[in-house]
């Protein structure tokens, strides 16, 4: 049913034409992320400053069948906890799709490995993130691969859900339709999906539960639901399992948890029932009718979370062969191979006119309708407290060539699989993660003052609870050999 696949690069032809300066209106700045078919990129409007992720893609992709039906679909969302459209625009060699930017960037890259974050916090995540599929539920769609790498942050705190690539329509005109397209991301896909038909608002269901079983937990509860899986062969026979660590779950959490992750959709709970909960429905300091209320305070709290250096270090040595499947986003029948999850992706409210037209709204004022009321907390508040840039990178006084020769060793001990460009002072990480899905990005050595160099891990796919644990574990190999690099977190 699955198919393995070497992690993709753009090709080349690709990368050419991808490397435009300016667009219309917009100037464009750095890469966002980097996928088999397109790139994303900062962009900034010249008059306004106002900043849009823009999908790049080459018309001669095979994929842009599957581009507007994605766009198509993402026309009638319109809900303040899922990605807005913004524009299109072309030139003679790409197509460029522009979208809010999400500021303060992935979720799960506030998520400590193996521990979690604050009750409080998952609650308002997981709150906010039902509000978002229960409105494309509501508008008979499937979002089809809920995961951290779509789900983002805005410049409040506020959770956004991106990449519509392998949504698809479920419900129309009161007529429910079976899927049978295995799709999606093998340790938050239901387990129904992998057989021959699934109903598209239960997976989404199971996919919420995976997501809330890892904000309280910091790890997935398996790689794949199905009998392969040790764990989950071991969760489908214990309704009610206490060892580890299921056994930090207690109270209403666990017992919503339980009901949304039941192997059986037909007993799984629904929307609805989730809705009228009573974790659900609990009190929540951080919430006010579903609205961020005090982006400062959660923003501290987000940064309590990631500075607290009481959690462990786990071995991230795994290896590289991912066996009968590709565990990450590439199953057999999943197209969605022109895109890369990013910090911001589509809210659609393109025309039905064809792609190479100009699609253009007035999405200054929708924006107006669609943010948070006003606090006494402005927005950059949360940015100026918690920087979703400080969280894989570490200083050294060491010189540039030391440190890279040091990352190629402790790369190699923890059979991270990469790619050594010393006359860029860059590495290239291209490999699979403990749960066997791709996990590709770059480390880059540049200058910081004088006598210092910054070491920054930027990734461009995968799942941001791994590479931080990646990043944790060469961390700490760096730290443990022979002739250790000194380094710091910390200018």
């Amino acid at each position: 049913m699955y198919k393995h696949l070497s992690a993709p690069t753009l090709p080349e032809a690709s990368q050419t034409v991808t490397k435009a300066e300016q667009i219309g209106p917009y100037d464009l700045r750095e890469t966002l992320g980097v996928g088999a078919y397109a790139v994303v990129r900062l962009a900034e409007h010249r008059k306004t400053g106002v900043k849009a992720a823009v999908k790049i893609i080459p018309k001669d992709t095979q994929e842009m069948k599957m581009i507007q039906k994605e766009l198509t679909i993402q026309r009638g969302l319109q809900h303040r906890n899922i990605s807005r459209f913004l524009e299109s625009r072309e030139s003679p060699e790409c197509l460029y799709i522009f979208v809010e930017y999400a500021a303060g960037g992935e979720l799960f890259d506030k998520i400590e490995p193996d521990r979690g974050i604050q009750e409080d916090l998952a609650h308002l995540y997981f709150v906010q993130l039902i509000a978002g599929v229960k409105h494309m539920h509501d508008k008979g769609v499937s979002h089809r691969d809920l995961k951290p790498e779509n789900i983002l942050l805005d410049s409040s705190g506020t959770l956004k859900i991106s990449d519509f690539g392998l949504a698809t329509v479920f419900r129309h005109g009161g007529r429910t339709r079976p899927l049978e397209t295995p799709c999606g991301s093998a340790p938050y896909v239901a387990p129904e999906v992998l057989q021959e038909e699934y109903c598209g608002d239960m997976v989404d269901i199971w996919s919420c539960g995976v997501i809330l079983y890892v904000m309280m937990i910091g790890n997935t509860p398996w790689d794949l639901p199905s009998s392969d899986s040790e764990e989950f062969s071991r969760y489908e026979k214990d309704s009610n399992p206490t060892y580890e660590p299921w056994n930090r779950l207690q109270g209403p959490v666990r017992k919503l948890l339980l009901g949304i992750l039941k192997v059986n959709p037909t007993k799984r709970m629904t929307i609805k029932e989730i809705t009228k909960d009573a974790w659900y429905k609990r009190p929540n300091p951080l919430v006010t009718d579903g609205f961020v209320n005090n982006p400062a305070q959660l923003a501290s709290m987000l940064m309590e979370n990631v500075e607290d250096t009481t959690s462990p270090i786990v071995a991230y040595s795994q290896p590289l062969q991912t066996g009968r499947i590709e565990q990450s986003q590439y199953p057999v029948h999943d197209y969605r191979n022109y895109a890369s999850s990013q910090p911001a992706r589509n809210n659609e409210r393109a025309s039905d006119s064809s792609l190479g037209a100009r699609i253009a709204v007035s999405w200054q004022t929708e924006a107006l309708e669609l943010s948070q009321p006003a606090t006494q907390f402005t927005e950059a508040t949360f940015l100026q407290v918690f920087s979703s840039e400080r969280l894989t990178r570490f200083f050294s006084e060491a010189p540039a060539d030391e440190i890279i020769e040091a990352l190629d060793d402790a790369m190699v001990h923890n059979l991270v699989a990469h790619t050594v460009q010393p006359s860029l002072q860059k590495i290239t990480i291209s490999t699979t993660d403990q749960r066997r899905c791709f996990l590709t990005g770059e480390v880059k050595v540049v200058p910081y003052g004088v006598d210092t160099s910054l070491v920054m891990f930027d990734k461009s796919r995968g799942d941001p609870l791994e590479w931080k644990r990646m990043f944790k574990a060469l961390v700490a190999t760096l730290q443990d050999s022979e002739n250790p690099i000194h380094l710091q977190m910390n200018p």
